[in-house]
């Protein structure tokens, strides 16, 4: 039996529960092979719900177990024993949890590793696409300040050299997409659901898949929400910022395609904030429509999301 922490340091913590020692490794594919090429038997994995998804895979590819827990269980017991957050310290919590309250976490299942697979697999693409972003307004930039010297041989070459870098991030972004494409296939939330959304694209999708990973983790709607960032509260910083994202592109996406129910409810709920504020600006009563309707829209993808999970 093992525990796993990461965290400030970015270094993996691997407690064995059962002889009480403690070693760290790498956070890379290199280290984590040869961690599980050294193991004989079988093991069980505790860590924290959340990331790590490449080390999870893993495990499960040789045949471990892993079992995860909300972090909240971890920060309780931590603060029962009055011990200060390390990341040595948690390691060795996830384990005292796990042999004293087994019943708080949850083994992955083999559907879990396609919800991992979409999850590394669109924080990849999320990457791909920052990068593009950044080296466009770059671009953008560096042709304004040297417009003077456009005519000069060796500026047009930078300018061609940038543009073939941007170019082939472009592709990438295209396999990338191509892939999550094939990944969500095989989900039942975008087959049986989000599929038929129309404005819903499958980058959309995989975001909200990643993000969430099991609706049934989430005990109300009301959790959902505050992990999506949608209750906003002094405490609540540790909202899932890609989920955000992702809803963010669901109301942009049903906005521009006109998809019914959503679009009705959006200009139903701006003339209804309007009347019923009229203090308040244009650009104000639209964001509250739309963070209404992503609301609303959450509450849905909950709901629908236990069924199809259960």
């Amino acid at each position: 039996m093992f525990s796993i922490d990461w965290a400030v340091k970015k270094k993996f913590q691997i407690y064995n529960v059962a002889k009480k020692k403690l070693k760290s490794i790498s956070p890379t594919r290199e280290a984590y092979d040869k961690f599980f090429d050294k193991l004989k038997d079988t093991h069980s994995f505790y860590i924290e719900e959340g990331g790590g998804d490449t080390f999870k895979l893993l495990a499960l590819h040789h045949g471990h177990k892993v079992l995860t827990t909300p972090g909240k269980k971890v920060h309780d017991l931590r603060e029962k024993l009055e011990l200060p957050k390390t990341d040595e310290g948690d390691v060795v919590i996830i384990g005292i949890l796990a042999v004293e309250q087994p019943q708080v976490f949850y083994e992955y299942q083999e559907d879990d590793k396609l919800v991992m697979k979409i999850h590394l697999l669109y924080h990849e693409y999320a990457k791909v696409v920052q990068d593009c972003t950044r080296k466009k307004n770059q671009l953008f930039a560096f042709k304004n300040r040297l417009e003077l010297l456009a005519s000069k041989k060796e500026v047009k070459k930078i300018v061609k050299k940038r543009e073939d870098t941007i170019k082939a991030i472009e592709k990438e972004k295209i396999a990338l997409s191509r892939q999550l494409t094939k990944l969500l296939a095989e989900h039942p939330l975008w087959v049986n659901l989000l599929k038929d959304i129309k404005g819903v694209a499958t980058v959309t999708s995989a975001g909200i898949i990643g993000s969430v990973r099991r609706f049934s983790r989430f005990p109300n709607k009301y959790a959902l929400r505050k992990f999506a960032g949608m209750i906003q509260k002094k405490d609540n910083a540790e909202y899932n910022r890609h989920l955000k994202q992702a809803l963010y592109n669901f109301i942009e996406g049903i906005i521009k395609k006109r998809t019914q129910p959503w679009r009705k409810l959006y200009d139903d709920i701006k003339v209804y904030y309007a009347k019923k504020h009229p203090d308040w600006s244009k650009g104000k009563v639209n964001n509250y429509a739309k963070k209404f309707v992503q609301t609303k829209f959450l509450d849905m993808l909950w709901k629908e999301g236990k069924k199809i999970e259960n």
